[in-house]
């Protein structure tokens, strides 16, 4: 993918908003007949290249924890996709490595870095793809402020990328490490060798004579300017002061709009009748997701206890759902009292409230039951066990989801607690916890439970 980065600037126009993963499953090459669950990309877009990595020259999805890729049975791991071409010769070092040294708790990011730069050691690895793995290191370990674990990394790094530079490289490769090597010696210190570098590379940038190389040419004579505020020692990325544009005017949303359409005599009774039921209008707010999301699996998972089966009536009957049901209770109530003038405009609001908000509760619930739904159907094959062990994960999972944020807008870490994003939906998770004491987890991960409890500490419960 690095070979062909420069295009990326052909596609800026095409950005997609967010990654996508997909879990898959792969052999494992060192137990046979045993499988690894394992991360593929399913999409992204060039805003990647335009993320912090881009001073290492490193970008998603080695960017991210999910790119390593670990086998729980045996104990290997690597950066994704690094399976094959492993020679009989690696394969014996790290078989003989692997069981004087069982990995049985390897969970954490550092303990999966740790662990992989042990197993690389027995690998002939070339020389390009040597540098790569430590600029990744390096990034990963920034990211839980190992800052002098990271620049040892970087240290080793540009040692190495002296050393390629002496080679016959491609004018590509040529170009982003004299890039690199400027940053790194900036971060350790060493300003005359940084600014040696970014002259030279000046220099090549200007002698590109390809057009397919000037789109990669272009985007390094814009970070130029950055290199020289990167100050040693800590992030490697520099801090850059933005200039603040004037901000943009809010652009309504639509029911804004419905509300700015009605007439003038009646537009103040819609307000109101609006603002009485916006705390319950999911798609403008997070949360109906939040609390739809764990309360209707805590009514499954309840049902599922009591009836040892997931009916079909529980997807099918929108009644079981209190939050559909008390939306069109408030809707009804508000409208009883609305004024004779104002009958059908508040009804024909009402009507599109009513209908938006069953459209998107129907995407809720169906995310919601989509999983419940597999287990009901698998419930035969599986027995009650396995369906209230998955039932539970499912309600640990989406907990931990509402209870933990991400570190960036992109997977670099574990989660953190993230009570600013969780307090607001106390009585829901009081909820989960009054459950789970009531009708203890069945889940076997002894770590996922107490991080649902940790979430749950970090809010007061």
């Amino acid at each position: 993918m690095l070979k062909y980065f420069y295009i990326f600037t052909i596609f800026l126009a095409f950005n997609t908003s967010a990654t996508k993963w997909s879990e898959s499953s792969v052999d494992d090459p060192f137990k046979s007949g045993s499988k690894c669950l394992v991360n593929n990309v399913l999409s992204s877009g060039s805003y990647v290249f335009n993320w912090p990595s881009k001073y290492d020259q490193i970008f998603f999805p080695y960017t991210s924890s999910a790119a390593i890729w670990f086998c729980k049975d045996s104990g290997y791991i690597s950066f994704m996709s690094d399976f094959d071409n492993i020679t009989e010769e690696e394969k014996s070092k790290i078989s003989t490595y692997l069981k004087a040294n069982p990995q049985r708790n390897v969970r954490s990011l550092i303990s999966k870095l740790k662990l992989i730069d042990v197993i690389y050691s027995f690998r002939k690895v070339s020389p390009e793809l040597s540098n790569r793995n430590k600029r990744i290191l390096a990034y990963l370990y920034e990211q839980k402020d190992k800052f002098e674990v990271a620049n040892n990394y970087r240290r080793a790094a540009l040692t190495e990328i002296y050393e390629l530079l002496k080679t016959d490289l491609t004018k590509y490769k040529r170009l982003e490490y004299l890039y690199v090597a400027a940053n790194y010696e900036r971060q350790l210190g060493n300003t005359s060798n940084s600014d040696k570098n970014l002259t030279t590379l000046q220099k090549e940038i200007e002698s590109i004579q390809t057009e397919e190389l000037k789109g990669f040419g272009n985007y390094l004579s814009k970070l130029l300017s950055d290199t020289p505020l990167i100050k040693p020692g800590g992030k490697l990325e520099p801090v850059i002061e933005v200039v603040k544009k004037e901000v943009t005017p809010k652009i309504p949303n639509k029911i804004d709009t419905w509300i700015a359409e009605s007439s003038d005599k009646c537009r103040s009774e819609i307000q109101a009748i609006y603002l009485n039921i916006k705390p319950m209008f999911g798609p403008h707010i997070e949360r109906t997701i939040i609390e739809k999301s764990i309360d209707e699996l805590l009514i499954i998972r309840r049902l599922f206890i009591d009836t040892g089966d997931i009916s079909q009536q529980t997807f099918d009957d929108y009644s079981l759902y209190n939050g559909a049901v008390n939306f069109s209770s408030k809707v009804n109530e508000l409208k009883a009292k609305r004024s004779p003038l104002c009958i059908n405009e508040i009804n024909n609001f009402t009507d599109k409230l009513s209908l938006d908000f069953s459209q998107h509760m129907e995407r809720v619930i169906n995310d919601i039951t989509t999983d419940a739904r597999t287990i009901r159907d698998n419930l035969a094959e599986q027995g009650a066990i396995k369906s209230r062990k998955a039932i539970d994960q499912l309600l640990v999972d989406n907990s931990i989801r509402s209870l933990y944020c991400y570190v960036r807008d992109y997977d670099v870490s574990e989660h953190e607690v993230c009570p600013e994003k969780s307090l607001p939906f106390k009585k829901t998770f009081k909820k989960v916890q009054v459950d789970i004491l009531q009708f203890p987890l069945k889940i076997d991960d002894e770590i996922e439970i107490q991080k649902l409890l940790k979430g749950l500490s970090s809010i007061g419960i």
